[in-house]
């Protein structure tokens, strides 16, 4: 799994990208408490770049939605986003996400995009999964609250992180694909000793079609014949081979008299 990630920083200068060096020793996870439809990624990076948030000031490092994910700050400058004081550990030391609830959104999408992009960053910064914080741990505010107020909302997002994290550790290496026995230039994966190919080139291969639609894919397989007619082409073929018989016959008498 592979999300977009689209970097559209605050400019710089603004009080809400403070520019205090950040080495990352922890991610905090929010959401945007901002149902409205169309507040997705894209429109949160617009609104940090607006003069609401520069003068609260309020930033953070990436927004994550159904199909992409936005970042606003270099990973190496801190953000505003964990009400923790100007020193604390949440907006010092810590890289703040947060997940989309867009009415039009696929909210399941979004936070599993989320899981994805947090099991990237512990693992480019060599951090454990102990080290995946709730806005509430700062603050004691009521965030992520979509995690917060859904039973095992917390817990089930942790595990999906972990579950992204095994995945990468567990891919043992890329396998070559023959076709008919004869080498492709497509690759495949080797994971947990199964073998692993895109649908799309498997789909591929018998005539049909995969195309991407940000939370599924869409398979469309090849018509199917109908039977009426395969029995008539059937029929069809095994008149011509009656025909080429009967010819075959002609000509080795033909052959017989001219000898």
């Amino acid at each position: 799994m592979t999300v977009q990630i689209i970097q559209d920083f605050i400019p710089s200068g603004r009080r809400n990208r403070p520019g205090y060096k950040l080495t990352p020793k922890y991610i905090t996870i929010h959401d945007t408490a901002n149902t409205q439809a169309g507040a997705d990624a894209r429109a949160h990076a617009q609104y940090l770049k607006g003069s609401t948030a520069a003068s609260l000031p309020v930033s953070w490092h990436y927004t994550v939605d159904d199909k992409v994910i936005y970042q606003h700050l270099p990973l190496n400058e801190n953000g505003w986003h964990a009400s923790d004081g100007a020193n604390g550990p949440g907006n010092r030391q810590s890289i703040g996400i947060e997940i989309c609830e867009n009415r039009d959104g696929n909210r399941a999408a979004a936070e599993a995009n989320a899981a994805w992009l947090t099991a990237k960053l512990l693992k480019d910064y060599d951090l454990g999964l102990d080290r995946v914080k709730q806005h509430y741990d700062w603050s004691g505010k009521n965030c992520p609250r979509v995690l917060r107020g859904r039973k095992g909302g917390w817990k089930n997002f942790l595990a999906a992180v972990e579950a992204n994290l095994k995945t990468e550790a567990e891919i043992t290496r890329p396998i070559g694909i023959y076709v008919d026995g004869k080498a492709t230039a497509e690759t495949g994966y080797l994971i947990n000793n199964s073998t692993y190919v895109r649908a799309a080139y498997l789909i591929g291969l018998i005539g049909g079609s995969v195309t991407g639609h940000g939370d599924h894919i869409k398979i469309m397989l090849p018509a199917k014949t109908d039977p009426a007619e395969i029995a008539k082409l059937k029929a069809e073929i095994n008149g011509l081979k009656a025909a080429n018989a009967a010819l075959e016959a002609k000509i080795e008498n033909a052959r017989i008299a001219l000898s």
